[in-house]
């Protein structure tokens, strides 16, 4: 046997499974074949007695080289057997306490060799018992009989698999998760396929957290679904509330006296109306009490949005069973009041409304006027220059809907022809503007003060778009609402008319 036949013969061993024991008979036997080669019988090894001519002296001297030439490649093969051997210890070592499964493959599926993690990783005593047992991986290993298959056309294409993840039996039949790393191994010499090599790792944890995070990230697009739809009736929902909120609002203004055009009326009504949200928490309405006598109520609902919509529905409906008292302010409001501490105390968590009620009479110019938790309303008299506060003899009353004693007073004072009174709600003045700083009232006083000979609507507009371009977002965060009364003439109606 030449040393390259051995060597072949030594791969092929080792590729088989063979292993500590047959190594070392392996070594021994390459030894003796050393030994054979180097220093057989017949082979001039020994110092023949006589006399030494010069020839033979030479002879001697040529067979000394040879024979120290092949003691030192003797040598240099012992020390790469020996190297081998370490090696082979080396592997071992790595083979026997790898945490992680190693095994090789027959091509006709059975188990060439596994260490004890692969054995254990699949429920078996020892790798003996596993290469006694799994003798077909295709049907006895693989929870899917077409998972080998894949694998081996995989390696004839590839000559490897990376991350090559299966669910597999364990011993005992439970079923886990694997992912394979393997190559293909050949001859060197001829190409034939010799057996697969590789590296198993145990993944059904994070196998079973990718399932649930599957199932998780379902039932959200599930949920999401559902919220888009219950969005989208809600918004519908929305959508009808907004217009019936407009019809509630004041559409078309009464007359003064009601026989005249809206362009003739004595009293002339103007207001900019803006929910922060579809539907606002602001609420207005204009009643005629007489052909010279019209209530301008207006209100605002704590905090924004549907609930404080509905507020302001219950509002008006208890405006429609109170106009009896309407042209008492002081009356309606606590009448107003008892009904909503009447519906609040049904609830768990009550609602503030602030609210301002004023009659004013066409005929002598003088109004009457009541006030609970309200922004103060301007009083414009254009003839005279002056816009102010519209001032108050008594104390103002708290807001509805909070205490049940509460108690509310008129006040009093006069209009002349061309005033205007200008009533709105918080949100009109209470933006931030830059440096941590509010429009306040004020500064609405003002703006308004420098427009007052404007008609209502232009004051109403200029105003509005300065707030807007001094705040920080440029628009307006809270429902806002500016309601304008304006009287054009006083005195008693020609009869003819």
């Amino acid at each position: 046997m030449t040393i390259p036949q051995y060597v072949r013969r030594l791969r092929m061993e080792r590729a088989a499974g063979y292993g500590k024991k047959k190594l070392e008979i392996a070594v021994a036997t390459r030894s003796r074949l050393l030994q054979c080669l180097f220093f057989a019988p017949g082979m001039p090894h020994a110092v023949i007695g006589g006399t030494k001519s010069p020839a033979r002296m030479n002879r001697q001297k040529a067979s000394s080289s040879r024979r120290r030439g092949k003691a030192n490649r003797a040598s240099k093969y012992e020390e790469t057997i020996e190297a081998l051997r370490r090696a082979e210890q080396k592997y071992r070592s790595i083979f026997e306490n790898a945490t992680e499964g190693i095994f090789q493959t027959a091509p006709d599926g059975h188990y060439l060799s596994a260490n004890p993690a692969l054995a254990q990783m699949y429920g078996y005593d020892s790798p003996e018992e596993l290469l006694a047992v799994l003798t077909d991986v295709s049907r006895q290993l693989y929870v899917e009989p077409d998972r080998r298959t894949e694998f081996t056309l995989a390696m004839r294409q590839n000559g490897k698999v990376l991350e090559f993840e299966s669910q597999i039996y364990r011993r005992d039949g439970t079923i886990i998760w694997i992912s394979e790393n393997a190559r293909a191994v050949h001859d060197e010499l001829n190409g034939e396929l010799l057996y697969y090599e590789g590296m198993v790792q145990d993944v059904t944890r994070r196998k079973h957290a990718e399932e649930e995070r599957e199932k998780a990230e379902y039932r959200l697009s599930c949920y999401a679904e559902e919220l888009r739809e219950k969005n989208a009736q809600l918004e519908a929902d929305l959508e009808m509330a907004r217009d019936i909120q407009q019809v509630f609002l004041t559409q078309k203004y009464p007359s003064f006296p009601r026989n005249l055009t809206l362009q003739e009326s004595w009293l002339r009504f103007c207001h900019w109306y803006r929910p922060a949200a579809q539907v606002g928490g602001d609420f207005f309405c204009v009643l005629p009490l007489s052909d010279t006598e019209a209530g301008v109520f207006i209100c605002d609902v704590l905090g924004h949005g549907l609930r404080a919509a509905l507020v302001t529905a219950i509002v008006r409906g208890l405006l429609e069973q109170l106009t009896a008292v309407a042209p008492d302010p002081c009356r309606l409001l606590s009448e107003i009041n008892g009904g909503l501490l009447a519906i609040f105390r049904q609830t768990e968590m009550p609602m503030l409304v602030s609210a301002f009620y004023l009659v004013v009479n066409t005929v002598d110019g003088k109004m009457r006027y009541a006030n609970a938790g309200h922004p103060r309303p301007f009083h414009v008299r254009r003839e005279r220059g002056v816009a102010e506060l519209l001032r108050f003899q008594v104390p103002q009353g708290p807001v509805l809907g909070i205490f049940e004693k509460a108690t509310y007073q008129n006040s009093h004072a006069e209009a002349s022809a061309n005033d205007l009174v200008v009533l709105f709600t918080d949100g009109l003045f209470e933006v931030e503007m830059a440096e941590d700083d509010y429009f306040g009232t004020e500064r609405l006083l003002a703006a308004v003060r420098k427009r007052m000979h404007l008609p209502a609507g232009q004051l109403f507009a200029e105003v509005v778009a300065e707030i807007q371009q001094c705040c920080v977002s440029g628009q307006f965060t809270d429902d806002m609402c500016l309601l304008g009364v304006e009287l054009i003439r006083t005195g008693l109606a020609d009869s003819s008319d």
